[in-house]
């Protein structure tokens, strides 16, 4: 024990032995002068360490804001393969792909982008199993608008793959994130489709019939009508 230490606690036992309290309670009293002291450190600590955290994200942020601003245009170009490792652009600029942007950065929404447009690059380059990868890494964004276009990506790998249950789901999650009735009726659409195709009727009649309520005279109200009228479905 420290000399400071040795001097704080003898200031608690004296005070203790005026008999304002009992010996049991002032040893009490003793012990948990110690705990509180001790909690008011971890504390200082954990709040120390939630301005630290904070500091380090709002940076992580800036950065991957940054990095994005510079390798977008490749991608917007066209030139995937840059866009998806960096390099030099075409404005002469080194920059980080949008690979390592959504690694380097994955818990900042900025890096959830990165990664839905990675995907999006992948999948314009015929590589399904990277596309999905970078899809699924999309889907944990704060953004619904970037959460709905990663279901709706994992939907389209999906349906590349053949596997058109899976499609539905991913395309009904995508509709789920959407307040949009346009884009979330075409979502709703698609999934009801590939439901169809599926052989499960009876849940592609279900969306067929959600659309119409959602929106019953745009294009895909009207197509859902007649896919229920193909089904058999009586529309009143």
């Amino acid at each position: 024990m420290s000399h400071s230490e040795e001097q704080e606690e003898l200031k608690i036992g004296t005070k203790l032995t005026d008999k304002l309290v009992d010996d049991e309670s002032a040893e009490k009293l003793k012990k948990n002068g110690t705990i509180f002291g001790i909690v008011i450190v971890i504390v200082l600590a954990a709040i120390g360490y939630y301005y630290y955290s904070t500091s380090q994200a709002e940076k992580a942020t800036q950065e991957a804001a940054m990095a994005l601003s510079k390798i977008l245009p490749e991608y917007e170009s066209g030139n995937y393969a840059v866009a998806l490792d960096g390099g030099t652009t075409s404005l002469g600029i080194d920059a980080i792909g949008l690979v390592d942007i959504a690694n380097k950065y994955s818990g900042t929404n900025e890096g959830h982008l990165a990664a839905l447009y990675a995907a999006n690059a992948y999948l314009n380059s015929n590589q399904y199993s990277e596309a999905k990868t970078y899809f699924d890494k999309a889907t944990d964004s704060e953004s619904s608008i970037v959460e709905s276009g990663a279901y709706a990506g994992l939907a389209f790998v999906a349906e590349e793959e053949g596997n058109l249950e899976s499609a539905a789901d991913n395309y009904k999650k995508a509709a789920e994130k959407l307040t949009e009735d346009l884009l979330k009726s075409k979502y709703l659409y698609f999934a009801a489709l590939n439901y169809e195709q599926a052989g499960k009727k009876d849940n592609a009649k279900n969306i067929y019939q959600s659309i119409i309520e959602l929106s019953e005279n745009s294009e895909f109200g009207n197509k859902s009508k007649v896919r229920l009228s193909m089904l058999g479905t009586k529309i009143d």
